[in-house]
C-alpha cells in the first residue's frame, strides 16, 4: 500500500505543477498585456482630481462681504458707542449727586460739631426746642424755654405755678426730651397777695 500510495501522490503532485506551470504562464501573458504606464498615468489624474476635490471640500470658501452687512455692523457700533455714552452720563450724575449728598451731610455734622465746640446751639437742639415750644403753645407769659442737649429747662417767673405741672408733662411727652429741669418761680403779684 505504500508503494501505490506513493505512486498516486507522485502523479498528483505532478498534475498539480501542470495546472500551476499553466496558470503561471497565463498570468505573465496577461502581466505584459497591462500597459503599466497608462495605469500610473491613469493613477496620478485619478490621485489629483481627488486631492483637488478634497481640498476644495476641505478649505472653506471666502465669502464676499456684502455692503449691507458693513452698514449693519457700523451701524451697530455706533449705537453701542451711543448707548456706553449715555450710560456713562447717566452713572456720572448718579455718582456725582450721591457725593454731593454725602459732602451735605459731612458739612451739616461738622457744622454742629463746631458749634458744639464753640458754645453755639446745634441744629438738633434748636429743632427740639421748637418742638417744645409747639409742645407748650399757651404757656403763661414770663416762662422761659431752654433746651440744652436732651435736657428742657423751663425758667422764670409765672402767675400760676400750679399750671406749670401740666406743661412739665407735656413738655416730658416731646420725643428727644429726656430731662425736664423746672426752674420757675412764683411772680412778685403772686408773692404780695399771700401776705
Amino acid at each position: 500500500m505504500g508503494k501505490v500510495s506513493k505512486g498516486r501522490g507522485d502523479q498528483a503532485i505532478r498534475a498539480m505543477a501542470g495546472v500551476m506551470d499553466q496558470a503561471r504562464g497565463e498570468l505573465v501573458r496577461r502581466l505584459d498585456e497591462i500597459d503599466l504606464d497608462a495605469m500610473r498615468k491613469r493613477g496620478t489624474r485619478l490621485a489629483g482630481s481627488v486631492r483637488s476635490d478634497v481640498e476644495r471640500r476641505v478649505r472653506p470658501r471666502r465669502r464676499r462681504v456684502s455692503p449691507w452687512g458693513v452698514v449693519g455692523i457700523t451701524g451697530l457700533v455706533a449705537l453701542s458707542a451711543a448707548a456706553v455714552g449715555v450710560g456713562y452720563v447717566v452713572y456720572d450724575r448718579e455718582r456725582r449727586e450721591a457725593a454731593r449728598r454725602r459732602l451735605d451731610g459731612m458739612q451739616a455734622k461738622a457744622r454742629q460739631r463746631y458749634a458744639e465746640l464753640t458754645g453755639g446751639r446745634t441744629a438738633s437742639e434748636a429743632d427740639l426746642e421748637a418742638r417744645v415750644k409747639d409742645a407748650i403753645a399757651d404757656a403763661p407769659k414770663g416762662l422761659e424755654v431752654v433746651v440744652e442737649g436732651n435736657t428742657t429747662y423751663l425758667r422764670g417767673a409765672v402767675p400760676d405755678p400750679a399750671a406749670i405741672d401740666s406743661i412739665v408733662e407735656r413738655v416730658h411727652g416731646v420725643p428727644g426730651v429726656v430731662a425736664v429741669v423746672n426752674l420757675t418761680t412764683g411772680s412778685r403779684e403772686q408773692a404780695a397777695n399771700r401776705f
